[in-house]
């Protein structure tokens, strides 16, 4: 048997604040939206992100299992590589966005990383490649 990883959807309470951090901020691209649903469909050219509002899961979902949502959950965390984590996190910063951990070496893997929170609290990975970023 065979499983094909086709996307990652986060349901989400504030869908509007989430659209916009995820393609205005972040600059995935829309490639399907319903306002109606209150869904949205981002890439990267690569993967797919999608969001779906959390009043909307039981109604396309069903109502025979209880989801739970939990605030800030750590249970997961969406992993984004960029060219400068420094220069990132001052984007970020400048927008608005929670920093919760500033950048910082991770000399055994060869990256520079930083943490950050979208509007509904999940955990954001910035990550830099490199050859011992940082190392002296």
């Amino acid at each position: 048997m065979k499983f094909q990883y086709s996307y990652t959807r986060l349901h989400v309470k504030d869908f509007q604040a989430c659209h916009n951090f995820y393609q205005n901020i972040l600059g995935l691209e829309a490639t399907f939206t319903s306002e109606i649903d209150s869904y949205v469909e981002l890439t990267d050219g690569k993967v797919k992100l999608t969001l779906l509002n959390q009043n909307k899961i039981k109604e396309y979902l069903g109502t025979k299992t209880n989801f739970l949502f939990e605030p800030e959950s750590d249970r997961i965390a969406l992993s984004f590589q960029v060219e400068d984590v420094d220069r990132a996190c001052q984007y970020l910063k400048e927008k608005g966005v929670e920093i919760v951990s500033p950048p910082w070496n991770v000399i055994d893997w060869g990256i520079k990383l930083a943490l950050v929170r979208d509007p509904e609290g999940n955990l954001i990975e910035m990550s830099q490649k490199g050859e011992m970023v940082g190392a002296e």
